[in-house]
């Protein structure tokens, strides 16, 4: 079960390096649905070759959702790809542009744009060692969702997991989108929302959040610093409803244009 929650984004490129978001959230939560994929693994073994960027491709979204269904059921595969529109417009692709992701797929950083004009691509997306992966998003719309539809998944489980047969189990209501654009500023920083607590306490559940920045490893302390503690989310059950919480000296980052 999932006891910490690792996000950092990065507003410039629209990346999110993150612990705890897994590519079963992404295909879970994701509603623009990639029509095609290119793989950035050369040695990938699913797909069809192209020959003119002489990786795999995923073509059509029957056969992207049947890709995403596969590489669910694998453990550490580490897969790497980035979606496109159109087949002839990826055999447009220039020497130069090809190398570029080349490039990006090996070292998992862009050259210049992480969205490719050819391509018309949505997303890129790296499953990484340690369960850790970094998605760049054209709109950041989409991971607002997975973020939402991941911390609200971690809650329920949380407090149903030890729900005998005989007491009802409790329902969680959704995060509103406002609530879930707040926390970008919280997110440029680099935070650990920690699901420490096991049940209702006088009817709430309390996230606190917890500045890392970085250092992903942080995730596996299970304990941190109180200074580091800059606000937390709070679920009310009798009222059903979230809000966040921030301490006296994070005013200002709370503030921040999201």
């Amino acid at each position: 079960m999932t006891d910490g929650l690792y996000v950092h984004l990065d507003s410039i490129t629209n990346s999110v390096l993150s612990k705890g978001i897994t590519n079963i959230d992404f295909t879970h939560s994701v509603v623009e649905r990639p029509s095609n994929l290119l793989l950035l693994d050369p040695t990938s073994v699913e797909g069809e070759f192209e020959s003119h960027t002489g990786l795999k491709i995923v073509r059509g979204r029957e056969q992207v959702e049947e890709y995403f269904s596969l590489i669910r059921k694998k453990r550490n595969l580490q897969t790497k790809w980035i979606d496109f529109n159109d087949i002839d417009f990826l055999k447009q692709l220039t020497p130069l542009e090809i190398s570029e992701l080349l490039y990006f797929g090996h070292m998992r950083t862009q050259l210049h744009s992480p969205f490719f004009y050819k391509l018309q691509n949505n997303f890129v997306f790296f499953e990484m060692a340690e369960g850790s992966t970094k998605i760049y998003y054209r709109h950041l719309e989409e991971f607002y969702r997975i973020i939402g539809d991941k911390i609200t998944r971690i809650l329920l489980e949380k407090l149903n997991d030890r729900k005998s047969f005989f007491k009802r189990a409790v329902a969680v209501e959704y995060m509103s989108d406002d609530l879930i654009k707040q926390l970008k500023p919280i997110f440029q920083e680099g935070v650990v929302l920690s699901f420490s607590q096991s049940e209702l306490i006088n009817k709430t559940y309390t996230i606190p959040i917890y500045v890392v920045e970085d250092r992903v490893k942080k995730l596996e302390e299970r304990s941190y610093k109180e200074e580091t503690k800059i606000g937390a989310l709070v679920y009310d059950a009798n009222k059903r409803n979230w809000h966040l919480y921030q301490e006296e000296d994070e005013k200002g980052l709370f503030s921040k244009q999201a």
